[in-house]
């Protein structure tokens, strides 16, 4: 009699830590101890603070905003990578670079950074002035 109370109590706390299983807190990378969840936009996922609401969404594209602090991400089917020639009158600089583990383009305007990049077939673009967070977005912490 014991055993089946001790499996259906564990039975049901299995249930209850999988329902719940959507916000968690990594123990390495960028959002490291920080609470964070996890974003499906256009069948890929992205790891954003939880201290970051959204402002804007659709199936393609969702915008976060944190204090001053924003985060533009969009996927799409087909697209082309954003590239500029270097403008140092405007203060524009691009190029072919890492981001993380993630190779692709980046466009600094200003301090406002834009990162391109293809992601099974479709193309994906994160904008922001924050580049942890950009960086931390695309870890693959889950």
């Amino acid at each position: 009699m014991k055993f089946k109370y001790l499996f259906a109590m564990i039975l049901v706390l299995v249930c209850v830590g999988f329902a719940s299983a959507e916000t968690f807190t990594p123990d390495h990378g960028n959002f490291a101890y920080r609470e964070v969840e996890i974003f499906e936009i256009n069948d890929i996922n992205f790891t954003v603070p939880t201290d970051y609401e959204v402002t804007f969404e659709n199936s393609t594209e969702m915008h976060f905003k944190n204090s001053g602090d924003k985060l533009e991400i969009s996927v799409v089917e087909n697209g082309t990578v954003k590239k500029v020639k270097e403008n140092k009158t405007k203060n524009i600089t691009s190029g072919k670079t890492m981001l993380g583990l993630v190779d692709g383009y980046l466009v600094d305007k200003n301090g406002t950074y834009t990162f391109s990049y293809e992601d099974n077939d479709k193309l994906v673009v994160i904008k922001s002035e924050n580049m942890p967070l950009m960086i931390g977005v695309m870890e693959k912490d889950y």
